[in-house]
């Protein structure tokens, strides 16, 4: 049946639209045991008909059979394991791989083969003594002289054991003694297997040759030789040869898992430069698609936190509003909690008061503010000085030249009257006044001073702590239901100027009412009777008993009130300043914390719910001017097109980077090494390289963190990243290195191992 049979085989050429011959239809038989010399001149055909052989090349007319089978309908693939399973090859250009030692590039065709690690370490080491370079086995092959690379590629092709050695040019690089052994080599060879050589020098192979090709112009002129003679020898050796336990025939095992993975391993680090090129376009990568991705997620907060809210006047994304699940007024000791928990930035204790305004005014002057205790000014007035008394206050607002007037100097030392909720008013003097900025953007004359603001862009006014007390009371009234149970019949009463009013003309314990309930008596006047009056509000229910003082009229009203003018005060209730703080006077039940940052205000909330309390996150509940989805709809396809740009950059510089890799690739090809491990192998060359790329960009990460590197944004990443983030990234990563790998194969693989040579060489 004979080994390979050749029947009017052609193979052509394309280059630039000219077709050239390299074989023109070639009839050859060749069988185990001969020792085949293929000469002729340079451009004879020689080498292709060689490559046609070992399935190097396609060829495009006629039919090759390989021990009986035609091989016109192979594939890449095909041939792949056809030069795994049958062809050893010597490669005039040695097609060693530069980066491996001389152990590893003659392991490598082994470890294609699929033998195990033990065999091949004695193999090998047998081999290289056998070509003279065991002292050489730990050295690159790129440090090697020719000769020396030329005894490498013949050690690998002799540790591949296969049914045809084929080598081209084998002794081309090698001094006479050094050729005359590896003639002897070839020729010992030759006894149970076919030994095809293409040469130059016919001289240094005549005496060993069992059959000389002579070529030319692509066609065999010339076949002689003793094949006949030998044949039946070479029979009776390869049935020795069999019965010593080796068969050739016996398809080999594919190149395992574990070996595919340390190939790749060791081809990631192999070459330094490239390496360090390949770590810097995943850096670009991770931080490119990480960038655009907090990019997404902070416009959209960024979209949640502007806007306002329906019921909290002073609204601001990191303020969150906190009660006690039981209700119970805050204590010393909470404050003190609130205050030293983590990403606190400040606590607001009198947060029903936040969102509460009161007016300053006098003839000359007027100004509307929110209310807050003179503790929470971070900073010392721009104008004037801080109080020193506790009817003083400062001021807070826009230097605009409207909301103090042209001159806000002036306004210092002033007396003003304050009303409040609940009919409170008190004598004032502004003490200080803190600048916001011109509430226009515009610079003025003081903007060095006046940039730091208060987070909130409204205008408050900073008051002693009794004044707040006063002002509490006076709210929690005017926002709790009080009734007065009054001989069986019950009034809805409001607290200020014509309801609830308090008065130190009236005993504590008593109260003071109109002559017109005297008619719900029988006996015509209300005094000794008693009354009770109850006050609901959201935290807590009052109830106080009071006796009837009495009534008055328009001629007892000054005598029993000490106040003027009826007419104002007509319908008043009167009680003792100390009974109206028995109703209202309850401390705080409500505070509002502001986290250091918006991304902080998740775990704040989870933290406080845990603590006990109730909490209300502002940026939660906000009229948005633009809805949140809204936003996410315009990011997601502009987010989806920057990563698409991203990767196809990297693809095309990660292509530049591993232009070297195709010759490595298809080297290996030649070797046998299919398509799936060869992709195996750079995917995980390039998963790693990228991975240790997504490992420093976490390192950088954690080390902003820790303060040891500082960026402002890294410090985003921290804010706006969370564990789901990160693995949302590393997986967005994985498949983009997968993707480059398997798009850089697909190139490797699309022609035959040779072109693929060619193209990448």
């Amino acid at each position: 049946m004979g080994m390979i049979k050749l029947r009017n085989v052609s193979k052509y050429y394309y280059s630039k639209g000219i077709i050239a011959s390299g074989i023109s239809r070639v009839n050859l038989d060749l069988d185990s045991g001969e020792f085949v010399v293929i000469t002729g001149e340079s451009g004879s055909g020689k080498s292709t008909l060689l490559n046609v052989i070992s399935g190097l090349d396609t060829y495009e007319e006629g039919e090759m059979y390989i021990e009986g089978k035609e091989t016109s309908h192979y594939t890449a693939s095909d041939f792949e394991d056809y030069r795994q399973q049958y062809i050893s090859c010597i490669f005039q250009s040695f097609n060693l791989i530069s980066s491996y030692t001389v152990y590893q590039n003659i392991a490598l065709a082994m470890q294609i083969d699929g033998r195990e690690p033990a065999e091949i370490r004695q193999k090998v080491n047998d081999i290289i003594k056998k070509v003279g370079l065991f002292e050489f086995r730990n050295r690159k092959v790129s440090k090697l002289s020719g000769g020396q690379k030329q005894r490498v590629a013949i050690a690998r092709a002799l540790a591949k054991d296969t049914k045809i050695l084929v080598a081209d040019e084998p002794t081309g690089n090698l001094d006479s003694e050094s050729a005359e052994g590896i003639v002897d080599l070839l020729t010992d060879i030759a006894s149970d297997k076919l030994v095809i050589v293409v040469t130059h020098n016919y001289e240094q192979f005549r005496d060993h040759a069992t059959r000389i090709i002579k070529m030319h112009d692509g066609k065999i002129v010339e076949d002689t030789g003793a094949a006949l003679a030998r044949r039946e020898d070479a029979a009776a050796s390869a049935y020795r040869h069999r019965r010593s336990g080796t068969d050739h025939s016996a398809k080999k095992e594919k190149i395992p898992y574990g070996t595919q993975l340390r190939l790749g391993v060791r081809n990631a680090f192999n070459l330094p430069a490239k390496f360090l090129l390949l770590l810097l376009v995943f850096l670009f990568v991770v931080g490119a698609v990480s960038a655009q991705y907090v990019t997404v997620k902070k416009q959209k907060d960024t979209v949640a936190e502007e806007g306002w809210n329906n019921f909290f006047a002073n609204y601001d994304p990191k303020r969150i509003v906190v009660e006690k699940q039981d209700r119970s007024p805050f204590t010393k000791a909470d404050y003190e909690a609130l205050e030293n928990a983590p990403h606190v930035e400040k606590l607001i204790r009198e947060d029903v008061m936040y969102d509460s305004s009161v007016y300053i005014e006098n003839d000359e002057f007027s100004f509307y503010g929110f209310v807050l205790d003179i503790g929470n000014l971070d900073k010392e007035p721009d104008l004037g000085g801080m109080p020193k008394a506790d009817d003083e206050v400062v001021l807070s607002g826009y230097d605009d030249g409207w909301t103090f007037g042209e001159n806000p100097e002036e306004l210092i030392g002033k007396t003003y009257t304050v009303a409040a909720d609940g009919g409170y008013e008190q004598k004032v003097k502004v003490a200080g006044i803190v600048f916001l900025g011109d509430g226009e953007g515009r610079e003025s004359d003081t903007e060095s001073e006046y940039s730091e603001t208060d987070d909130t862009e409204n205008s408050m006014i900073y008051f002693s702590k009794p004044f707040i007390e006063e002002v509490r009371k006076g709210l929690y009234a005017s926002n709790s239901k009080t009734t007065m149970l009054i001989n069986g019949s019950e009034e809805t009463l409001f607290v200020g100027t014509g309801g609830l009013v308090v008065n130190e003309n009236v005993p504590e314990g008593y109260i003071l009412l109109p002559t017109s309930y005297d008619g719900l008596f029988k006996k015509g006047y209300a005094a000794g009777n008693e009354v009770k009056l109850h006050t609901k509000a959201l935290y807590y229910d009052q109830e106080l008993t009071l006796m009837i003082m009495g009534t008055y009229g328009e001629k007892t009203f000054e005598k029993k009130t000490g106040l003027k003018n009826l007419a104002d005060h007509d319908g008043e209730i009167y009680i003792n300043t100390m009974d109206f703080r028995r109703l209202y006077e309850k401390g705080n039940f409500q505070v509002s914390v502001f986290v250091d940052d918006t991304k902080n205000s998740v775990g704040m909330k989870d933290m406080l719910e845990r603590g006990g309390y109730h909490v209300l996150v502002l940026k939660d509940h906000i009229n948005s001017f633009m809805d949140e989805e809204i936003v996410g709809i315009i990011q997601l396809p502009i987010a989806v097109i920057v990563c698409l740009a991203v990767f196809f950059i990297a693809y095309f510089v990660i292509r530049l980077i591993l232009k070297s890799r195709g010759v490595y690739f298809a080297t290996v090809r030649m070797l046998g090494m299919g398509k799936e491990p060869a992709r195996r192998i750079m995917r995980v060359e390039l998963v790693l390289d990228c991975m240790i790329a997504y490992a420093l960009f976490v390192l950088f990460i954690y080390l902003n963190r820790i303060e040891i590197v500082k960026s402002a944004i890294l410090m985003d990443h921290l804010a706006y990243l969370t564990m789901r983030d990160y693995i949302i990234l590393a997986i967005i990563l994985l498949v983009m290195a997968v993707l480059i790998s398997g798009r850089f194969m697909r190139s490797i693989f699309k022609s035959s191992a040779m072109g693929t040579y060619r193209e990448e060489a």
